[in-house]
């Protein structure tokens, strides 16, 4: 199948998706980030939408959905079922037939194919294999880079340039500041590798210059 064929829900059943699992969420645990994971999911899919609209050929609709759903798994807390948000999220929405969302959910945490299991303490080593296992038959496209992009925006109530992301994620986790400088670098190469797309600053585009 062509990557850019995969399956994605419409609008609609995309909002409806987004929405029950923040239901779940809120029902099944006492989800105190509520907000962030609003403000933080809305805002990956508006900047995707923005990013894809200034790319030639893409669907501005498909990059929002894919943005809006790509943390889909965290209607689960995954702390106490001991599993990575990803690949719950890539699992549940495949089994709906929703393949390019479902793919979103795994490829928006790893711009770079081969997981250094190290670089990602705060998951399960299993699921990090497993997910490897499947990244080895994905080519990444721009839907993909447009939300690992997006995904480094955005922290608690605030869009941020990916820098200021990267330092907050590694206080946040305990990151060891190679692996802060490894965020930053991935960051740099996905806003060039963007910006070139666009012919134009994704910085510019998303009002952060």
């Amino acid at each position: 199948m062509n990557i850019f064929e995969l399956r994605c829900p419409e609008m609609r059943e995309a909002m409806r998706l987004w929405w029950d699992g923040l239901k779940y969420r809120q029902e099944n645990d006492n989800f105190i980030y509520m907000d962030e994971y609003i403000f933080h999911t809305q805002g990956v899919a508006f900047a995707s939408h923005a990013i894809a609209g200034n790319i030639k050929g893409l669907n501005p609709e498909t990059a929002y959905i894919c943005g809006l759903l790509h943390d889909y798994g965290k209607k689960y807390n995954e702390k106490k079922i001991g599993q990575f948000h990803g690949l719950v999220g890539y699992k549940e929405l495949m089994s709906l037939g929703w393949e390019r969302p479902a793919r979103t959910c795994l490829t928006h945490t790893f711009p770079e194919k081969n997981i250094i299991l190290d670089d990602y303490p705060s998951y399960p080593q299993k699921d990090l294999l497993e997910t490897q296992k499947i990244l080895n038959d994905v080519v990444f496209d721009e839907y993909d880079r447009i939300v690992q992009f997006a995904d480094r925006l955005f922290e608690g109530l605030s869009m941020i340039p990916f820098e200021e992301r990267a330092k907050a994620i590694g206080k946040r986790y305990g990151l060891k500041q190679d692996i802060v400088q490894k965020l930053i670098n991935t960051g740099q190469a996905l806003k060039e590798e963007l910006s070139g797309l666009c012919e134009k600053d994704v910085y510019e585009i998303l009002g952060l210059k």
